[in-house]
């Protein structure tokens, strides 16, 4: 499932075939959508904290296509989720081994908004029909993080696949949700970052709530033994209730091309290290 997804991805974001690679002087960040950490944190403060490089961000759908942008030197720095790029490890090692970790952003983990009267309440909601048919879960966008997410899921514990999915972006599918259009809504992000787009969409009406992915049995480790889900508990200060939320987490990483620049590799790494505070939003 997943190569196949890669195969169409690559082909997709491969046109139009006239866009051409940025001038050699200029340091492409693949962030993710506007209104999203990655764009609005992440990548707009790695901006500014490259005085020295010609840097602008690339908007982007997030982890799946700024993987494949730096697979294909369409980018010189990319953010993405672990699992992300575990899941691509695996559907296409030789494509995907080439490029460079520069190191740990934070945790990256799984919401889900669901209707409070609506059928799915648990992560076992997603493993069996509802009213005789497959729950429907909005992932946003085809090539975004959560879409290759959920992929890997279903390839760790294929029950899953009961789910039918849509791509459905942003307050759309929030919108749809409370409609009935579809049961759940499910995004990937920093759990530090109450502002995000469709938490606040979530709280802004009654009848929708929060809940996680709490699911042990999706444990799963990269080849050197790095975790690519935990399970956490975490708590929510804006919300009333349930107050915290029990859901896997993932980790968020700044990945680099094929023969990147050095000294932007250096140069990167130096904010991680240095400024990572300033870097993540939190100062």
């Amino acid at each position: 499932m997943i190569r196949s997804f890669i195969s169409g991805l690559v082909l997709a974001l491969a046109l139009p075939i006239a866009i051409a690679r940025a001038a050699s002087d200029e340091v492409v960040i693949a962030s993710g959508r506007r209104g999203g950490t990655y764009h609005d944190i992440y990548g707009a403060n790695l901006v500014v904290a490259l005085p020295a490089f010609k840097a602008r961000q690339r908007t982007t759908d997030g982890s799946g296509e700024n993987l494949d942008l730096l697979a294909r030197g369409r980018a010189d720095i990319g953010f993405a989720q672990l699992d992300v790029y575990a899941a691509l490890l695996r559907g296409d090692r030789a494509r995907y081994e080439k490029l460079g970790v520069i190191g740990r952003l934070d945790d990256e983990c799984v919401f889900v908004a669901h209707r409070r009267q609506g059928p799915i309440h648990g992560a076992d909601s997603f493993k069996a029909m509802v009213d005789g048919r497959k729950p429907v879960l909005a992932v946003g966008e085809n090539s975004g993080g959560m879409h290759l997410s959920w992929l890997f899921i279903v390839e760790l514990d294929p029950a899953y696949d009961a789910t039918a999915i849509r791509f459905t972006p942003g307050t759309l599918a929030i919108n749809h949700l409370a409609t009935g259009m579809v049961d759940a809504v499910a995004w990937i992000t920093d759990p530090a970052n109450p502002n995000h787009k469709l938490q606040r969409a979530v709280r802004a009406d009654a009848s929708l709530g929060l809940m996680g992915l709490a699911d042990p049995g999706l444990a799963h480790a990269l080849p050197n033994g790095t975790p690519v889900y935990e399970l956490r508990t975490l708590s929510l200060p804006n919300e009333t209730e349930p107050g915290t939320l029990d859901t896997i987490c993932t980790s968020s990483m700044i990945f680099t091309r094929s023969g990147a620049d050095p000294k932007l590799v250096e140069a990167v790494s130096d904010v991680l290290s240095l400024e990572r505070e300033k870097l993540l939003g939190r100062r």
